[in-house]
């Protein structure tokens, strides 16, 4: 019983990182996407030009 139990504390352990490793790559990639948003949509007209220049940055 005992070697069970330490081995579904190991799973569970490997898991976790999983789980967190998986969640920080979604969150960089979100944060990535974010950033070039607003310029991605706008079509540099007047009332959209600051976007563009956000945009270029």
């Amino acid at each position: 019983m005992d070697i069970l139990a330490r081995r579904l504390t190991i799973i569970s352990l490997l898991m976790v990182v999983f789980a967190m490793t998986v969640a920080a790559a979604v969150s960089a990639d979100t944060q990535r996407r974010r950033h070039n948003y607003a310029g991605a949509l706008a079509d540099c007209t007047v009332h959209t030009a600051q976007f563009c220049e956000q945009a270029k940055l």
